[in-house]
This record gives structure tokens, C-alpha cells and sequence, in this order.
């Protein structure tokens, strides 16, 4: 059995907020994966450094999804 539980919020701003959200969490992650990405393929003389730095962005990225 459902029952519908009043939030304060309109099925219209419901959607809405459904809609950005879901925007959000594409957005972030494709950046994830864009992350991840640099991640592998950094070359050049900082590549430890960007290495590292990318890594712990995704991770944090990951968690954070």
C-alpha cells in the first residue's frame, strides 16, 4: 500500500529538483571520469605530482557520488 507523505514541496518543484539533481550527479560524474582519465595519460616532468593530485581528486570524487 502507498501512501503519499506531504514534504511542503509541489509535485512541480518536486520534478524540478529531481531534474537538477540528476543534472548534478551527470555532471560530476563525467568529471570523475575526466579525472580519472588525466589520471592515466599525464606525461611530461610533474608527472608524479599530477598523477597524485589526479588520483586523489577521483577518489574524493568517487566517494562523493
Amino acid at each position: 500500500m502507498s501512501q503519499k507523505i506531504d514534504i511542503g514541496i509541489t509535485e512541480s518543484d518536486r520534478q524540478r529538483i529531481a531534474e537538477g539533481l540528476s543534472r548534478l550527479l551527470a555532471d560530476s560524474y563525467t568529471l570523475y571520469l575526466k579525472t580519472h582519465n588525466y589520471h592515466w595519460n599525464v606525461e611530461g616532468p610533474l608527472f608524479n605530482t599530477l598523477h597524485q593530485m589526479f588520483e586523489d581528486q577521483y577518489t574524493e570524487l568517487a566517494v562523493a557520488i
